[in-house]
């Protein structure tokens, strides 16, 4: 494992929320399922290089194995990223961790590599001290699996837990949930056309340090500014070419970043999960004139 000590830490994951508030001018970049352009997605190499690139978080995803196992893999068969067939869901841990991950994005032409499909903890341990981790619990009820292997490992300072909420419900469970306030939570929505801010007013119960949002007008992130500097909320948004964000995506933005992932800086995007890592973090450099 490459778990540091605090006093080694870089000052750049030295607390989270000082990470995300909009106080820090820098923008984010978050590693879809690791770097998988460099390791097979959502390994332990796929994290560490991630942390080597410089990103300040890792999206996972996380669900259990027939016997009770969280593993790191995101589909729910093995087929697509490793060496074995079946539902994670119904295969036995042994099983699983007997396969073999493919390398980059998987695919059955995709090169068998030496890497196996890890547990959440020792994801956890890769990643600590090193690089944020966003944990995409799969099936919302494994969570509370989910934050017992946080605790165990005393990971609660360097995750964020996520979910979809209905800001216009009015009614938030997650507020009473046993973990709520003691481990960062990012709430999901979509950008209501010309209700944005509103909707932003409505969760400012939830004390959201980021929030994730997919929307279907530019504009409308914009038009929450105000409200997010007001509750000094980080905006997350994906370019993922699967997250449906209109034209803003990965694809375009490798040809025109300014159109992309400038227009959404501008928008007042202080954070972008995408899977051209390398090209955004130099389109960043670049910017910044470092």
């Amino acid at each position: 494992m490459h778990s540091q000590t605090a006093a080694s830490r870089s000052p750049r994951i030295a607390d989270i929320y000082d990470l995300l508030s909009r106080s820090n001018p820098d923008i984010l970049t978050i590693a879809h399922r690791g770097l998988w352009s460099a390791a097979p997605e959502n390994s332990l190499a796929a994290i560490r290089a991630a942390a080597e690139l410089g990103v300040e978080f890792v999206e996972i995803d996380t669900q259990t194995t027939g016997d009770g196992h969280l593993v790191v893999i995101h589909d729910k068969t093995l087929d697509r990223t490793t060496s074995a067939k079946g539902i994670v869901g119904s295969t036995s841990f042994a099983t699983v961790r007997d396969a073999r991950l493919r390398a980059g994005a998987g695919g059955e032409t995709a090169t068998v590599t030496d890497e196996r499909v890890p547990t959440l903890e020792e994801a956890l341990e890769e990643a600590r001290g090193r690089v944020f981790v966003n944990i995409d619990t799969k099936f919302p009820r494994e969570l509370p699996l989910v934050i017992s292997a946080v605790r165990r490992l005393r990971a609660e300072d360097h995750v964020i837990i996520k979910s979809d909420i209905d800001p216009q419900s009015g009614s938030f469970p997650v507020l009473d949930a046993d973990w709520f306030g003691t481990i960062p939570h990012m709430p999901m929505f979509p950008a209501r056309p010309g209700k944005f801010a509103d909707d932003l007013r409505m969760i400012e119960p939830l004390k959201a340090p980021m929030i994730e949002v997919k929307f279907s007008d530019i504009a409308d992130l914009a038009a929450g500014r105000e409200e997010l500097e007001r509750q000094d909320i980080r905006l997350w948004i994906n370019t993922l070419d699967v997250s449906f964000n209109l034209d803003f995506n990965d694809s375009r933005a490798l040809k025109d970043p300014e159109g992309v992932w400038g227009a959404l800086v501008a928008a007042g995007v202080g954070a972008i999960q995408t899977d051209t890592n390398v090209e955004f973090k130099q389109w960043l450099a670049a910017r910044s004139g470092r």
